[in-house]
């Protein structure tokens, strides 16, 4: 019998944190690879630009790391349609977080495995100071989130754990930090204890093997209707859900494109 999740299968945040939110549209968009149906009409225009001005932004701080002038870069952000990018890039650029420093690398890959699987992190900024690492993510949300939402998503554990497996030797500190583009004034710091990368390596490694451990109809549709609001397969499943509201389409944003933003 053929592997539902062949061996090469690459996890991430993003398709790990689909899998907790539901089950079933895990199975239809990464082993099914289904195509997606058309946006949900009350959202698309808003996700279009908020999609487009988060990666703008984030392709302005790139070439800020990769020593692109600042005059440049903020006539770029003036010029783009959306007015939020040129604040956002302002308001990055009076931060601490602006400044090139050695050891430091920009939009970063790093892989691991773990429990024999392949484990993926994007970093949108990751500094290596002695036996330190810290991990940046910027955001561009409109909603400032709770700091135990951010807590409870699969990105906080997956960052730094790949960050921390993929050195020859284990960092004595390992942080992360997010920076919320329309609040350049309330980060929310997460710092790691060997304790809390062995619990994040255990909780991850267990959620891969059920992952690998299912059969097809066992991969089930969530029992949580609200989520169902803003899914590109509601049509598919042809599910009645409640209206969408700012919270479920923050967490919708941050699971369908976690790599992006």
């Amino acid at each position: 019998m053929t592997e539902l999740i062949p061996s090469g299968f690459v996890f991430h945040q993003s398709n790990l944190q689909t899998f907790l939110i539901c089950r079933y549209r895990f199975f239809l968009r990464y082993v099914q690879k289904m195509p997606w149906p058309a946006a949900v009409a009350a959202t698309s225009s808003q996700f279009e630009q908020d999609q487009a001005a988060g990666s703008y932004f984030h392709s302005l701080i790139h070439q800020h790391f990769l020593g692109i002038d600042r005059d440049t870069l903020c006539s770029c952000a003036q010029h783009f349609p959306d007015i939020r990018v040129r604040a956002w890039f302002d308001n990055f650029m009076n931060t601490p977080y602006a400044k090139i420093r050695p050891n430091q690398y920009p939009e970063h890959n790093q892989q691991i495995r773990l429990d024999g699987n392949l484990l993926l992190a994007k970093f949108d900024l990751i500094i290596f100071e002695g036996d330190t690492i810290q991990i940046f993510d910027w955001k561009t949300s409109r909603k400032l989130p709770k700091r135990q939402f951010l807590q409870s998503r699969i990105q906080t554990m997956v960052y730094p754990l790949v960050a921390a497996r993929a050195q020859a030797k284990p960092p004595a500190a390992v942080n992360m930090l997010y920076w919320e583009a329309g609040f350049p004034g309330q980060t929310i710091q997460f710092n790691f204890t060997q304790d809390d990368l062995q619990t994040a390596q255990l909780t991850l490694a267990s959620h891969m093997r059920t992952i690998r451990s299912l059969e097809p109809e066992q991969f089930e549709q969530t029992t949580d209707l609200q989520r169902c609001a803003l899914c590109e397969y509601q049509s598919f499943c042809n599910r009645n859900s409640p209206s969408w509201n700012e919270d479920s389409y923050y967490e919708w944003k941050s699971e369908v494109f976690g790599l992006i933003d």
